[in-house]
């Protein structure tokens, strides 16, 4: 049992030699026992040494269900730490106290993930056909000091000066479309004549959407696209919150978003 410097996770880890990963690529390379809920996790220094080469500066996780996540990979002097994205593979899977994740690497930078209780029964992935896909965001890459832990993915408070506090509603759920009125926010931080826009949420993952305006008494934008494939992947209900942000008024191309569920 290897215990890394966060004490909140426990890892074992079954070291093979190079030939014995290109014989057996599905063999069990790392399995660890989340304490509590982070959005981030860091990778036992066995494994780094051994295998770190082959990480780039993203990682693939693959589920049963063929669910893909995107998650940064970051460095400094003490190992490798998987970062922005990881928040949305815990939110996906909705991780209890207690939960066993299997990591197995299959090479290329791909884990395949297996996850189960703390009882060790399987946890049941959640199916989607195509299966979904998250992607983070890959601007505004942190820089990594070379003896200071990364921190886990959070939304920089400046892209929230103007905000946009949202109750989601039936009508909402059912269509696939986040409508906002015009006045206010929208006004000032959204493009009339524009036709898509990018969201990013709290886990660092990107949203590719349409966007629509709606002219009239009842003036209002409509935001579809990636924004319906969201709210399946996430799984949100009917009363849940978004608060949208955007760091400054103009035709903004990018908005940001927190989901608060009730």
């Amino acid at each position: 049992m290897v215990e890394c410097c966060v004490d909140w996770v426990t890892f074992f880890y079954v070291h093979l030699n190079i030939a014995q990963l290109l014989k057996f690529l599905s063999c069990e390379i790392l399995i660890y026992l989340l304490d509590f809920l982070q959005a981030s996790v860091m990778l036992p220094m066995i494994f780094a040494h051994d295998f770190g080469d082959q990480l780039g500066q993203y990682a693939t996780m693959v589920d049963s269900k063929n669910n893909i996540f995107e998650i940064l990979v970051e460095r400094n002097n003490q190992g490798i730490y998987l970062t922005r994205g990881w928040g949305a593979l815990s939110d996906f899977h909705n991780f209890k106290l207690g939960s066993w994740i299997t990591i197995v690497f299959v090479g290329d930078g791909r884990f395949n993930i297996r996850v189960q209780n703390r009882f060790g029964k399987k946890i049941r992935c959640p199916e989607f056909s195509p299966p979904m896909q998250f992607l983070v965001d890959r601007n505004a890459i942190p820089i990594t000091l070379f003896n200071v832990v990364p921190a886990p993915f959070a939304h920089d408070e400046l892209n929230f000066q103007h905000t946009y506090d949202k109750r989601l509603d039936s009508d909402e759920m059912n269509d696939g479309f986040l409508n906002l009125a015009y006045v206010g926010f929208s006004q000032m931080c959204l493009d009339t004549s524009s036709a898509a826009l990018k969201l990013f949420d709290e886990h660092g993952n990107k949203w590719t959407c349409t966007l629509q305006f709606v002219p009239g008494n009842d003036a209002h934008f409509k935001i579809g696209g990636g924004w319906n494939t969201m709210l399946k992947a996430r799984r949100l209900k009917s009363g849940a919150r978004v608060v949208l942000g955007a760091p400054g008024v103009g035709s903004n191309e990018t908005i940001y978003f927190i989901v608060i569920r009730r």
